[in-house]
């Protein structure tokens, strides 16, 4: 039997069930999103598990919110949606009546998390109740979204720097012999994300074109890989520049092509705890060399002392390994646009944005250079 619905004259597709022996008006943009509403609560009514409406808290809309509008989202999305609600809506505002919540509930939510510290998290969480809100104004259980007129607080993030290159040139060193630093490199000098690397394989590997070829990506799940596409779902091609090949060639000709080019112990996908590891293993090598360094200084120059020392010590991420990338194609004169292709970036403003930045100190340098001249 086709399901059935009605239009109204402002667009929007209506559906009546009934629910706990009461009539209930669902609404929808579109058909199918409607019939899903329409089995969702047909299952839970008969399992005695919708709450009427009057009772209904912001917990129980957040929990059914999730089932129905977002169940078809990625497992990385869907996760961050259920950690915005479990951590902070329901401790803050879930118990409260969804007919009854104010706006102040929802800023005092916002507050509490602010004093935690909490800033990113936070504008997920905002980000979160008002699509929640938005829908239960659709399906008529509260008639505005007392959210809507709360505005997220721009928060100015840390610039994030580039490796310099005597760091670079240390990794160069360690990559000769050491593994981990050797994979260090290879993101350094092709700028793919963590989630990239893990489930890349000699058969993304095209030696006689010089490129690899990213169709696959991971997200984490209690620690372990799983696979998903690509962050945009996009394959792109990113060229494999001299100064890795020949290490990556030797790799290739000892492997098989289904084997993992970065791998744990056991030759598989690595987990998020073991790119960690090997992560802080490389940092430390790192900074043996940069003490060593410091040493060989201080033998010839006493002033130089212990917390002199501490101070050049390093560390990083992998993203930061990723944002180098962007700066080395930034140096060599890579248009934006080429560089969006190689780094898969959605959005060319992110790039725009490096750029710009890096524009400006080359600009500063300039000026300061001639200062110099003229001094």
């Amino acid at each position: 039997m086709a399901f059935t619905y009605t239009t109204r004259k402002d667009g929007r597709l209506m559906k009546r069930v009934s629910v706990n022996g009461k009539l209930k008006t669902l609404y929808s943009d579109n058909p199918k999103d409607l019939e899903r509403q329409y089995t969702e609560y047909k299952y839970l009514s008969n399992k005695g598990i919708i709450a009427d409406d009057e009772n209904m808290t912001v917990s129980d809309w957040a929990d059914k919110w999730l089932t129905t509008y977002k169940s078809d989202k990625e497992k990385a999305t869907i996760k961050m949606y259920e950690n915005a609600i479990r951590l902070h809506i329901k401790p803050n505002i879930g118990n409260i009546a969804l007919k009854n919540l104010k706006q102040s509930d929802i800023v005092n939510m916002l507050n509490v998390l602010t004093k935690k510290g909490i800033t990113r998290k936070k504008d997920v969480a905002l980000l979160t109740i008002k699509q929640i809100l938005d829908k239960a104004v659709e399906n008529d259980y509260i008639y505005k979204n007392v959210a809507s007129g709360i505005k997220i607080k721009k928060h100015k993030a840390p610039e994030k720097e580039p490796l310099q290159e005597h760091t670079i040139d240390i990794v160069k060193k360690l990559s000769k012999t050491n593994p981990n630093a050797f994979m260090v490199l290879f993101m350094i000098y092709t700028g793919l994300r963590r989630e990239e690397i893990v489930p890349l394989q000699y058969k993304n590997i095209n030696l006689e074109e010089k490129y690899i070829e990213i169709s696959n990506a991971v997200y984490f799940e209690h620690n372990q890989p799983v696979l998903k596409g690509t962050k945009n779902s996009d394959t792109r091609k990113v060229p494999i520049f001299n100064i890795i090949f020949d290490t990556l060639k030797n790799m290739f000709d000892t492997h098989n092509k289904n084997d993992y080019i970065f791998t744990n112990q056991k030759q598989g996908m690595m987990s998020e705890t073991c790119i960690r590891r090997k992560f802080e293993s490389v940092i430390k090598l790192i900074n043996d060399e940069i003490l060593k360094e410091e040493k060989e200084k201080q033998e010839n120059d006493k002033q130089t002392n212990k917390e002199e020392i501490k101070q050049e010590l390093i560390t990083f991420t992998p993203h930061q390994l990723r944002h180098t990338y962007v700066c080395i194609l930034h140096k060599a004169g890579i248009d934006i646009k080429q560089a969006q292709i190689w780094t898969g970036h959605r959005d060319v403003r992110v790039l725009l944005n490096i750029y710009t930045h890096l524009d400006s100190q080359d600009n500063q340098k300039s000026i300061d250079k001639v200062n110099q001249f003229l001094a």
